[in-house]
């Protein structure tokens, strides 16, 4: 039985092979025989590249081979498990999986397309916003023309690329709330995952070390390369956590919702992030000024926070003093922040092409006023490590503010989702709204101090706003308790009402 409700309740009994989803009609029917030849070829490959030592190139067929069929079966869960591997994808054992994941799903997408059978219906009833993500994409794709660095700005366009293109995916390819559902315990998983693997490695022992000898290396990162980006994914595996507590059915899924969270939490404070702890914070008032019917779930949220914020405490007091720190610098944001200031004032309408920054910096060392870390900006050229200064720079004005108007449409449309799922009744729902819309905030502040915009997590999230509206406006109503009940008098007890009335 699932945790989660569905949409629809299957019909009767039958094997369980005959409730799997049924793969597209497109899909070609292949023999018993010839499925066991080609394993064969292809175990025999596998073996021969560990065999000369290229594991990356076995992985990487093993992985097609195990996921390629998922994809042409269940694209959603397939693109679940994709997300999911985002939080690990920086381990050096998986190589080129998380990549060769990705192309994998993107070809089922593609095929979707090609069936006709993707939810391109959707497309129109988001068109504005979809044609101010075009905008964005054609001016970052213009500011190469005029960028220090065309191949740099190549790069970054092919990132933010790829980005808007997870976006549209979500859109296109969930069509169902239990789809959404699915996503967000990806997201879950995800941070799960990253926090074993940390624990596993030894790496959160280590950074327990290095927090209480004072040492600035040795943050835990989990299965991420950043400390800072690992801590907003485990931010918005956190919200989500407590927007899936009112679809959870059964105690062990609630139970294993709260085990989740607490271990997230703990994974949150190791990270040592001040910007993560400062969204969290951002994220959490919001929500209890603007959704007054949560402030029990959120205060809630607070106590389970507190756990792991204790638990930290107590093994590493060092991680909870850098956390608090606030007046201890910067590690050299101020001196990047002024000279990204500097540049915009210098490009404030077109900027200097995207992905521009890093090259360009180094020019205006003598011209930014004085900086305590100079080394970030002449001998080793740092990102701005905010997103938001980081495209003023580097695609002016005219760039900043079409990015604004895509991240105001995605934040808008997952508050009219949840006051749309609250209108038919459909209220757990509207709670996954509500989690959706305050993980949103929470990372997209946490962008103030990390350059991440193009992060794959972000806009998978942000996508999940327009498709939830989509979903809701769709939604029957939900059938209450209070339906009036029909009056079932039998004809026995209309005889001997007519004796009485007589």
């Amino acid at each position: 039985m699932s945790i989660f409700p569905t949409s629809a309740h299957s019909s009767g009994g039958g094997s369980v092979l005959s409730k799997l989803p049924r793969p597209p009609g497109w899909v070609p029917r292949i023999r018993l025989a010839a499925i066991a030849t080609v394993a064969f070829l292809i175990a025999a490959l596998a073996g021969r590249f560990f065999a000369d030592g290229r594991t990356t190139y076995a992985a990487a067929l093993v992985l097609g081979v195990c996921f390629g069929p998922l994809v042409l079966v269940d694209l959603t869960l397939a693109f679940a498990m994709y997300v999911s591997v985002l939080f690990v994808q920086d381990i050096s054992a998986l190589s080129v999986g998380p990549n060769s994941m990705g192309l994998l799903v993107l070809l089922g997408w593609i095929a979707t397309f090609i069936t006709r059978s993707a939810r391109t219906g959707v497309l129109r009833e988001h068109s504005r916003l979809l044609l101010a993500l075009a905008l964005f994409v054609v001016w970052l794709s213009l500011s190469v023309l005029w960028a220090t660095s065309p191949y740099e700005a190549g790069n970054g366009v092919q990132d933010w690329l790829l980005a808007m293109l997870a976006f549209v995916i979500v859109l296109t390819t969930l069509r169902t709330p239990r789809q959404v559902t699915i996503i967000a315990t990806a997201f879950i998983v995800g941070a799960m995952a990253s926090v074993i693997f940390g624990v596993a490695s030894g790496a959160l022992s280590a950074a327990v070390t290095a927090a209480s000898e004072t040492v600035r290396q040795g943050r835990f990162t989990g299965g991420g390369g950043d400390p800072n980006v690992q801590a907003a994914g485990f931010l918005v595996a956190m919200f989500l956590c407590a927007g899936l507590w009112s679809l959870a059915r059964s105690r062990i899924a609630r139970l294993s919702l709260l085990l989740a969270f607490i271990s997230v939490t703990i994974g949150f404070f190791a990270t040592q992030s001040r910007g993560g702890f400062i969204s969290l914070a951002i994220a959490a008032v919001i929500g209890f000024v603007l959704l007054p019917r949560q402030r029990k779930r959120l205060l809630g949220l607070a106590g389970a926070a507190c756990v792991g914020f204790g638990v930290i405490a107590a093994v590493a007091p060092g991680a909870i003093a850098r956390i608090t720190d606030f007046g201890g610098g910067t590690t050299g944001r101020s001196s990047v922040w002024a000279v990204a200031w500097k540049i915009f004032t210098e490009h404030p309408w077109l900027g200097i092409g995207i992905g521009n920054f890093q090259t360009v910096e180094p020019h205006y060392t003598l011209r930014s006023g004085t900086l305590t870390r100079v080394d970030l900006i002449a001998e080793n050229p740092h990102y701005v490590h905010n997103v938001y200064l980081q495209l003023l720079t580097e695609t002016g004005i005219v760039g900043f503010l079409i990015f604004l108007i895509v991240i105001g449409g995605c934040l808008r449309a997952s508050w009219l989702a949840a006051r749309s799922f609250d209108a038919i009744g459909q209220l757990r729902y509207g709670d996954l709204a509500r989690a959706v819309l305050m993980a949103e905030i929470a990372m997209l502040s946490a962008q103030f101090f990390i350059s991440d915009g193009e992060d794959l997590r972000l806009w998978i999230l942000l996508g999940l706003g327009p498709v939830m509206l989509s979903l809701a406006r769709r939604m029957p109503p939900a059938v209450t308790s209070m339906t009036p009940k029909v009056n079932t008098i039998g004809p026995a007890q209309r005889r001997v009402s007519a004796t009485r009335v007589s």
